[in-house]
């Protein structure tokens, strides 16, 4: 298509310069005759003035002197005459003039047969003579004006059948040029939005494209890709929620036996295997932890969403208080400035974005540090942000920290270490319920979180 593309476009403008160029060298042809004509005809006229002028002052010669070699010349001089008149009328309308003249020819050649006497009688006849032959230089002059000006309209005409020519073959390769630009963008920008959808994870166009058999073939290859993916997606959602219910019968064993060791039903226990009861809690905690984010994924991905106004101060106190040991191991200061208008939100998944924001800012903040939790409503959107003083993410982590099992380069300070699905989930529900979840890194000396949420009406 796009060698189709070219060629169409460029075949215009191929006959544009052919017309032009046929163009050009006919008014260049034209004006060259014209020229070479104008010149050639005005030089004979004037030579026939000359002409005239040199007969009457030979015959005048003659009729003085009677010798020969002035009668022969002037009987040269007149067919020389005679000649250029008969050249000259061929290209110039004299009409009667032309008779004229060559009537009075007739006349001068019997003039050279008379006697000095004579001629000298009848030589007054050059004065019509030579007024004749003028006339045929004013009437030729006339004439060749009047051809240049034929050629000078001429080329006015061909110059604005050229300006035609090429405004509308100019326009057609326009034309062909905007035609085939869409028919070759248009099948891009087909691809360009199935791949952004292929991307957002959301159900792509499936119509066919249109346009060259490559890119056609390159849209249902995307197709297959998106079922295909959609296909993994599926069976990753059932592998972990059947990993995870799997996981949670030998997990609640597990639990028990360490606490019922821990509580030393069994009996008294030494001091290594208090600390190694101690061990087997806590890892009983991290992996119910672990666990519950799974199936909190897998709720945020398939369980719908229902939206409402929700309060959030109950919400963040509940949160708060889950992670109250650590906050006052770790002798962090707790600041809350909230807005009393609510924010449209699913009570759920809100939880599980406040959750994973105060654990984060808990587990990774300096001990003896701050976290400040901040909500204002402004005009159509509820902000509320989530900060902690420590160390800033590094510049490569601040987008894939994001992403499912990904962790940061930072170091977690807290007793449980993450799965690396804790932002992820939070980014998820905060899209699912029509906000976003960002780093915002316009905050001096804190890591701050910022949620974007619906504001209420109510």
């Amino acid at each position: 298509m796009v060698l189709i593309a070219f060629t169409l476009v460029l075949l215009p403008l191929i006959l544009l310069v052919i017309q032009n160029s046929r163009s050009l060298e006919q008014v260049i042809q034209l004006a060259q005759d014209g020229i070479e004509s104008a010149v050639v005809d005005t030089r004979r006229a004037s030579d026939l003035n000359d002409l005239a002028l040199d007969m009457e002052r030979t015959i005048r010669r003659y009729a003085v002197l009677e010798t020969p070699d002035l009668r022969l010349s002037y009987l040269r001089l007149l067919e020389r005459y005679r000649q250029e008149l008969d050249s000259l009328l061929l290209v110039v309308e004299a009409g009667p003039l032309a008779a004229s003249l060559q009537d009075q020819l007739i006349g001068l050649v019997d003039l050279a047969q008379a006697g000095g006497e004579q001629i000298r009688e009848q030589v007054g006849v050059f004065d019509a003579f030579n007024s004749g032959t003028l006339e045929l230089d004013r009437l030729t002059r006339e004439q060749i004006d009047g051809r240049i000006q034929q050629v000078r309209e001429h080329v006015i005409q061909v110059r604005q059948r050229l300006w035609v020519l090429s405004a509308a073959l100019g326009g057609a390769s326009l034309l062909l040029v905007l035609l085939f630009t869409y028919l070759i963008i248009r099948p891009v920008r087909q691809l360009e939005r199935r791949i952004l959808s292929l991307g957002a994870g959301v159900e792509p166009d499936e119509r066919a494209i249109r346009g060259p058999a490559e890119l056609v073939e390159l849209g249902e290859r995307l197709l297959w890709l998106h079922h295909r993916l959609r296909e993994l997606e599926a069976q990753k959602m059932q592998f972990l929620r059947h990993l995870s219910h799997e996981l949670k019968t030998p997990l609640a064993s597990l639990r028990e036996g360490a606490d019922l060791l821990a509580e030393k039903v069994t009996g008294p226990l030494t001091q290594e295997q208090e600390e190694i009861c101690e061990l087997l809690v806590h890892n009983s905690f991290r992996l119910q932890g672990l666990i519950e984010q799974l199936l909190d994924y897998n709720r945020v991905q398939q369980v719908q969403v229902y939206q409402e106004p929700v309060a959030v101060l109950p919400l963040l106190e509940q949160s708060l208080e889950a992670h109250r040991l650590t906050i006052e191991n770790k002798a962090m200061r707790v600041s809350l400035e909230l807005d009393e208008s609510p924010p449209m939100a699913d009570g759920h998944r809100l939880k599980l974005v406040l959750d994973n924001l105060i654990s984060n800012a808990v587990n990774y903040g300096d001990a003896g540090g701050l976290i400040r939790i901040e909500a204002r409503a402004r005009e159509d959107d509820y902000y509320l942000s989530v900060a902690n003083s420590g160390q800033p993410i590094p510049e490569q982590d601040r987008e894939r920290i994001f992403e499912p099992f990904v962790q940061g380069s930072q170091e977690r300070t807290g007793v449980l270490k993450g799965s690396g699905i804790g932002l992820s989930i939070a980014r998820e529900a905060a899209i699912s319920m029509g906000g976003r979840l960002a780093l915002d890194t316009s905050v001096a000396d804190l890591v701050c979180f910022e949620l974007c949420l619906p504001k209420s009406t109510d």
